[in-house]
């Protein structure tokens, strides 16, 4: 992909999160603020260029990436959004707790292997980095995954 593709995907994308306001879901909001203020959030990445992309090309029922972004050059950013209950209404502490960390984990592990599979299926060359980063509503800003 070259730069000025890149740059037009980063433009069609953030004009449609911009422009869309009416899916008012908890993971949607928390994806579009990732994508609004992504310049602050995740600055060694401006560009973002896929969103709701398809780990496995052709296979949708391998699962679906939320957002890359990228440097432009040598570097990606595979985002994994996710939004976690923590008010936990109804719902006893512990199994809260319990419930939170078995979805921070799959998030996690979803981020590494999205990321893993980007690589491969991109083509990219080993002067290519790809890292995985999990963005959740407990924290401002997306982290990267070791």
């Amino acid at each position: 992909m070259n730069q000025r593709e890149i740059e037009h995907r980063d433009r069609v994308l953030r004009t449609y999160f911009d422009g869309r306001t009416w899916d008012a879901n908890s993971e949607y909001t928390l994806k579009r603020q990732l994508i609004r203020n992504s310049h602050q959030l995740l600055p060694e990445h401006p560009y973002v260029i896929e969103e709701e992309w398809e780990v496995e090309p052709g296979r949708t029922d391998q699962g679906r990436g939320d957002l890359v972004f990228t440097d432009g050059d040598n570097c990606f950013a595979i985002v994994e959004v996710k939004w976690i209950d923590l008010s936990g209404l109804g719902r006893k502490g512990s199994t809260r707790s319990v419930s939170n960390r078995k979805k921070r984990r799959k998030v996690e592990e979803q981020a590494v292997t999205y990321a893993r599979l980007y690589a491969s299926s991109a083509n990219l060359t080993p002067d290519k980095k790809v890292e995985a980063f999990v963005f959740t509503n407990e924290f401002d800003r997306p982290h990267l995954i070791a």
